[in-house]
């Protein structure tokens, strides 16, 4: 496994832990700063809101910069927002350490968009896919491993603001001496550019919007990520009010959903190459289908564990839509990536939805919605994912050595 690939994957399993850690944390700023919940809550708001902030700047920064040197910038952001949260929270600053979640959240976005179409540009055609399925699970691993690394901190080192002790400076300040061990990384090992697009290869902004599959495989990432979480939020109040579990025993089977995610997406980065990927989007939405209509048919212990499985299938999609979009517009990778990322914004919009139909309608029902969201996708992997498309066109390869620098 070449060295590019090692690096650019541990900057996904950065932003994992980063991504999982800020989703968790919520608990500790609000008994640690002693805040109300709606205070507390504005890490999530403001995890949303960077995004929109920073991709479509990050997409045109990418243009005049390189694909190198806007991941350097990301990973400058990730090292000053961790240390900036390490030193608030020490001194027991919320203002400062909603300021540093902020700018971690735009590193942490500017790292999407620009390691997703950065390694398939780097990555040989037949490679593309599992390459970012590979990277996907390292991503995933990082998301499993953080709250884990959290909870025993907390178990071992309990936070005491009176005394202003707590373990979670440390940690912060342990990312940011990983993001800058990446930073250095980049420089040493000469991790090569690619060519950016220019406004002389580059279709037009407006002409590009126009194209059917672009906005489709937007909208799948929109619906893809939604379903995730949907079923990830939703699959606790299932466990525990449909399958009759205990709360304590539905949260530990809640890692068995994520850790279907994360073996699916190690399978298929290891064997994907040797599978056509739109017959394996094909099964694994019509698997996600059927599990969970199993799961609203029967309504019991079953139907929990069939829910549970849901995260095998949905591990191959992200890679697969997204490698798909970047092959078919290759020049405008950096504005898809800038796209796809806020598309994730689905990931707070459709769980909503699916709280929305729990509380004016009932759990069961409820589900009816992933379920038509996966039949969604099936419809846009038939429609879109056809043999003849899979034909990569070439990608703009990495520039020669001496130039982007």
């Amino acid at each position: 496994m070449n060295r590019k690939f090692v690096l650019l994957a541990l900057v996904f399993f950065l932003w994992g832990n980063i991504t999982s850690i800020n989703s968790v944390i919520i608990l500790f700023f609000y008994h640690y700063f002693q805040i109300s919940w709606q205070q507390a809550m504005l890490v999530t708001v403001l995890f949303y809101l960077a995004p929109f902030v920073s991709c479509i700047p990050c997409s045109a920064l990418i243009t005049r910069y390189g694909y190198r040197r806007m991941l350097e910038g990301s990973l400058l952001l990730s090292v000053t927002g961790c240390t900036l949260i390490a030193a608030t929270i020490h001194e027991s600053s919320f203002i400062g350490a909603l300021i540093g979640v902020f700018i971690s959240a735009v590193g942490v976005a500017a790292m999407q968009v620009v390691a997703n179409p950065y390694l398939a540009l780097l990555s040989s055609p037949e490679r593309r896919v599992s390459n970012l399925s590979l990277a996907s699970a390292v991503n995933s691993l990082g998301t499993t491993l953080a709250p884990i690394c959290i909870a025993t901190l907390l178990k071992v080192y309990p936070a005491l603001p009176e005394l202003g002790q707590e373990p979670m400076s440390g940690m912060w300040l342990a990312l940011a001496l990983f993001s800058l061990v990446l930073l250095c990384g980049i420089k040493l090992l000469h991790l090569p550019d690619v060519n950016a697009p220019t406004a002389t290869v580059q279709p037009n902004r407006t002409s590009l919007w126009k194209q059917p599959q672009v906005i489709f495989c937007i909208a799948a990432i929109f619906i893809y990520v939604g379903v995730e979480v949907a079923l990830a939020t939703s699959l606790l109040k299932y466990l525990t009010l449909s399958a009759g579990w205990s709360a304590e025993i539905a949260m530990s089977l809640i890692t068995l959903y994520w850790g279907g995610a994360l073996a699916g997406r190690l399978l298929f980065g290891l064997f994907g190459n040797q599978t056509h990927s739109a017959s394996v989007f094909k099964y694994a939405t019509l698997f996600c289908l059927l599990l969970v209509s199993l799961a609203i048919a029967l309504n019991n212990t079953v139907g929990g564990w069939l829910l549970l499985l849901a995260g095998v299938g949905n591990s191959v999609m992200y890679p697969v839509i997204f490698a798909h979009a970047i092959g078919q517009q290759p020049q405008r990778a950096n504005v898809l990536a800038g796209a796809m990322v806020m598309a994730g914004i689905g990931g707070a919009i459709l769980p909503w939805v699916q709280a929305l139909m729990i509380d004016t309608l009932s759990l069961r029902v409820s589900f009816l919605l992933p379920l038509g969201l996966y039949a969604l996708l099936a419809l846009w992997g038939v429609g879109f994912l056809r043999q003849r498309e899979w034909v990569s066109p070439p990608l703009p390869g990495p520039l020669p050595k001496g130039e982007g620098e």
